[in-house]
């Protein structure tokens, strides 16, 4: 694409400010400077623009482009931009910081739901209006103002029973939930008065992943707002960062170096969700093999165990978990054999239980859906 015609080229993302993917795919945008209008989906785009583009399901962020077609997926997003805008990539050079901000990625999109869900619904005194406004907004935008917070009720009475019956939050597991949070964004806030980003002075694909749940959950609801976000400014400093800063000339730190401030991270992250993940992918490898005429699987196929240090819980199983455990694999599977060894020797030494294999029944996501592959 030509610069005049680039100057002149605005993509479409269709979403809601309130959206955690919605959140992660402008970050992406904003940090490439690449020219964008947000587009709130109200129920008439929903029938006519989100159904039609990813096969009749009701899912966002979607992004249109002249270069692209409709494409769903934050992260199928962000690679197809990342094909044709390659200036100033986020993805790191080496296989350490590559499976590294994969990890960040798995650790946002499928595990700090837990968090984003809890202290927006469990917390209804405090947030339900800031809620009710933003989807009234978004959902019945042409209603008078005094009322349009009556359209996000439908809404809201829909997400409201996410953290209970799809992720298994309840009175027992919910003080582990929030020591966990407490601890990881005292972590965060930590790595991040040190380092502008997970990796140095440039943002990687686990940036825009953290940044999805903690912008658009944590840090706009009001109860975790004041409560979790106000006091760490470090964090603070950082969320403004991928707000609002388009990508500057910084680099990853070099000799494909990790902080030793996210190693605590990953330490836990191998502790308690890469384990869960393997139960995700023996059920779906159970589920492939007992439907073996199948090429598109449910997005659920029953429901997990998981822990939260010694609290457990069951959620929702989504073979759609497992495609993002096999984006991490990607970078190892392409890797050379010495940068290989190097990651395993240096993740043994730090004791992450993080094992490199592929799993038994491998899946695909395309237009929308998961497939078998």
């Amino acid at each position: 694409m030509s610069e005049k015609n680039q100057s002149l080229f605005r993509y479409r993302l269709y979403g809601s400010p309130v959206s955690y993917y919605t959140a992660k795919v402008q970050s992406y945008l904003r940090y490439k400077a690449l020219p964008f209008d947000l587009i709130r989906v109200n129920n008439k785009i929903a029938e006519t623009v989100i159904k039609p583009a990813t096969g009749g399901w009701r899912v966002i962020p979607v992004l249109y482009g002249s270069n692209t077609g409709y494409i769903q997926d934050s992260s199928v997003i962000i690679d197809a931009l990342e094909s044709l805008h390659q200036d100033v990539p986020v993805t790191p050079p080496g296989l350490k910081q590559q499976v590294v901000s994969a990890l960040f990625e798995l650790l946002g999109d499928d595990w700090l739901v837990f968090p984003a869900m809890h202290y927006r619904w469990n917390f209804k005194r405090y947030n339900l209006p800031h809620i009710l406004k933003a989807f009234g907004q978004s959902r019945t935008p042409h209603w008078p103002k005094p009322i349009r917070w009556m359209g996000g009720i439908k809404n809201a009475l829909k997400f409201g029973v996410v953290p209970r019956q799809m992720l298994g939050i309840n009175p027992t597991n919910i003080p582990a939930l929030e020591k966990w949070t407490t601890q990881l964004l005292d972590q965060l806030n930590a790595h991040f008065s040190l380092h502008d980003y997970l990796l140095g002075g440039r943002a990687c694909h686990g940036d825009f992943s953290l940044y999805g749940p903690l912008h658009a959950h944590l840090a706009s609801d009001p109860f975790p707002k004041e409560h979790l976000i106000k006091s760490r400014q470090h964090l603070q400093n950082w969320l403004t960062r991928m707000t609002v800063t388009p990508a500057t000339t910084g680099d990853w730190l070099p000799a494909d170096e990790v902080p030793a401030t996210l190693i605590p991270i990953l330490q836990w992250q191998g502790r308690d969700q890469l384990p869960y993940l393997k139960k995700v992918m023996a059920q779906t490898a159970d589920w492939l093999s007992k439907n073996s005429k199948a090429e598109i699987l449910p997005r659920f196929i029953g429901k997990t165990s998981y822990g939260i240090g010694s609290a457990v819980g069951t959620r929702l199983c989504a073979p759609y978990s497992q495609w993002m455990y096999q984006r991490v694999m990607l970078y190892i599977d392409r890797a050379e054999t010495d940068p290989r060894h190097e990651l395993e020797t240096w993740l043994k030494q730090h004791g992450i239980a993080f094992d490199p294999n592929q799993p038994s029944h491998p899946i695909v996501f395309r237009a929308s859906k998961v497939r078998r592959q």
